[in-house]
């Protein structure tokens, strides 16, 4: 089942941010004038429009689309393709919640995502070749190991921050957060490719914590520079 995450607050100089899944359509995304902004995986688009929040949630409703829910103020607004019809006192509540979170500044596609498109997101993200990859070569690292102390519990990525994560044509960088029973922090995968036709190889892994910074695997084949260009 499709579905639509909207956000304001990414780029101010724009209207709402969309970001959808392999089924979004193509030609809601003209009647919305929406236009594709970058390429977030291989299955994921950011799109950008310069309609207000307002046009867009209504439009979306006279399409079928359903606000299935709102996590933290506003932050977050996911919508669901579905013919099902909700309860009355449903329908009002998520209304009313609307109001709020268009009062409140609009839309922020973080990591408070609500968890139907999050778990969906966190699936695909995981299934990157790298990100296999890195935690293989985490696993026989035993300096990295003992500074966060095992067993080792690892998080979600912030898809807000797209900074640290991010999949490019020739590169893509994750910051996967990482815990254990000592210490807690960052795992960096950095990882490139040729082209976009070609997988991602994992080129450099970095643990983050709060006072040191632990190498784990680096070919030499990243560049920060080129990097940083790749994910504006």
């Amino acid at each position: 089942m499709p579905y639509l995450l909207i956000s304001t607050q990414i780029r101010l100089e724009t209207g709402p941010t969309f970001v959808g899944d392999g089924d979004s359509d193509k030609e809601l995304m003209e009647r919305l004038r929406a236009h594709p902004s970058r390429q977030l995986g291989n299955e994921f688009v950011e799109y950008m429009t310069t309609l207000a929040p307002r046009q867009v949630l209504n439009i979306l409703e006279k399409e079928g689309w359903k606000v299935v829910g709102m996590a933290g103020i506003g932050q977050t607004c996911a919508l669901l393709k579905s013919n099902a019809r909700k309860p009355k006192s449903c329908r009002s509540a998520v209304q009313t919640a609307t109001l709020v979170k268009i009062a409140a500044g609009g839309f922020l596609v973080g990591s408070t995502a609500l968890y139907l498109a999050q778990k969906s997101v966190q699936h695909r993200v995981r299934k990157l070749p790298h990100y296999a990859e890195s935690l293989k070569i985490f696993a026989q690292h035993d300096r990295a190991r003992d500074a966060l102390g095992p067993p080792i519990k690892v998080g979600s990525v912030d898809l807000a921050d797209r900074r640290h994560n991010y999949v490019g044509k020739t590169t893509s960088m994750l910051r996967i957060p990482v815990i254990g029973t000592i210490a807690g922090g960052y795992m960096d995968v950095m990882a490139v490719r040729d082209d976009e036709t070609t997988p991602f190889v994992t080129a450099k892994i970095r643990l983050i914590l709060d006072e040191a910074a632990v190498s784990i695997y680096d070919t030499g084949a990243w560049k920060d520079s080129a990097s940083e260009e790749a994910s504006r």
